[in-house]
């Protein structure tokens, strides 16, 4: 991916122009004299470019040669970066980042902050694959006016909810958090979004402060919804949502913080497949009706006995219980258990409320 120069930024965000001049004509043929000339001019610029370690690129039309289109977008527009769609909705730039699901606080070093970006991506085209990665589809990176581009924080509990590390299917929709260690006092922040494969590159400008009216909001429209207790087969691998347990005191260590209600979803996995099949937490996902994942509570997870790092034998059945922590008041909630990894592209979704 090419990384975002000061005068591509310039050009693309500041509104500059490029200049195109030098038409070729039907003159006469120039004389050995004058390619000569031409040639050692060349040569010359070539050395002094060779010279340079990392020239870089001159303009947005030098780009073009080798890349498609950029376009230039504001925060709240829907953009097509296909297959997906895509909402940029804000920025903000603090000096704690807060990680759910249990409010554990990171602070920035001195003289560093945290750029909170909201993004939501879908899966707009289902012509393509039945179930596509978003970081295998789309390139995020986060850069300024100066050219230098910044680094996602990799905390374990931050890259859980990361929307970019999701599969979708044909019409959902994933919303998150990316959030990148900057310097406190960067200025003109901007986010690229390129195709992994082709097409145009969106850059968004995240300076101007977003008209919570002017944000367009993507919706789920899978072509399937299970409820509550349907089991569904693929594979030989039967998945099905038993039990549904929600609320702020569930007993024992089902105690939601302040704020919070606990959800519990009760699962059983039978595996008729053939061979043994290894449940891991990648495989499912908590969502609600905009697309924001929920993470798993880490305290409940061993007692109940949640879906982490448990082999479910040929024929065998396994249940248990996944619990995750919410804020009160969400209203719809969607279950994800994802085959994919099992060679099967599916992702099936049971609306829990």
């Amino acid at each position: 991916m090419n990384r975002i120069d000061r005068r591509t930024y310039l050009a693309l965000v500041g509104g500059a122009t490029v200049a195109m001049a030098g038409c070729s004509g039907e003159d006469d043929e120039p004389s050995m004299d004058e390619r000569d000339a031409d040639e050692s001019a060349t040569a010359a610029d070539d050395a002094t470019s060779s010279d340079d370690p990392d020239p870089g690129t001159d303009s947005v039309s030098e780009r073009a040669e080798s890349d498609d289109q950029t376009d230039e977008a504001e925060l709240g527009e829907l953009l097509e970066v296909d297959p997906l769609s895509a909402v940029v909705s804000t920025l903000e730039v603090v000096e704690d980042a807060v990680i759910e699901p249990d409010d554990e606080v990171l602070g920035a070093e001195d003289g560093r902050a945290f750029a909170v970006v909201d993004v939501a991506f879908q899966h707009a085209d289902d012509g393509v694959e039945p179930v596509i990665d978003v970081d295998e589809t789309v390139a995020v990176e986060l850069g300024d006016e100066d050219g230098k581009t910044y680094d996602r924080v990799d905390e374990l509990e931050i890259t859980a909810l990361d929307p970019t590390a999701s599969r979708l299917a044909p019409g959902e929709v994933v919303r998150g958090d990316l959030i990148y260690d900057v310097v406190d006092d960067a200025e003109g922040l901007v986010l690229e979004l390129e195709p992994e494969a082709s097409g145009d590159s969106v850059v968004v400008d995240l300076g101007a402060e977003s008209d919570d009216e002017r944000v367009e909001t993507l919706e789920q429209e899978v072509a399937e919804v299970e409820t509550f207790s349907q089991g569904v087969e693929h594979g030989g691998i039967d998945v099905a949502v038993g039990s549904l347990e929600h609320g702020n005191n569930l007993g024992g260590f089902m105690q939601s913080d302040e704020g919070y209600e606990i959800v519990a979803v009760g699962v059983t996995v039978h595996n008729g497949s053939g061979r043994d099949r290894a449940l891991t937490p990648e495989q499912t996902q908590l969502k609600d009706d905009t697309g924001r994942i929920y993470a798993e509570t880490s305290g409940t997870m061993r007692t109940l006995g949640g879906l982490e790092d448990v082999t479910v034998s040929d024929g065998e059945s396994y249940e248990g219980t996944v619990a995750y922590q919410i804020a009160e008041g969400t209203d719809d909630l969607y279950w994800i258990f994802d085959f994919t990894e099992w060679g099967e592209t599916q992702r099936v979704f049971w609306q829990l409320r």
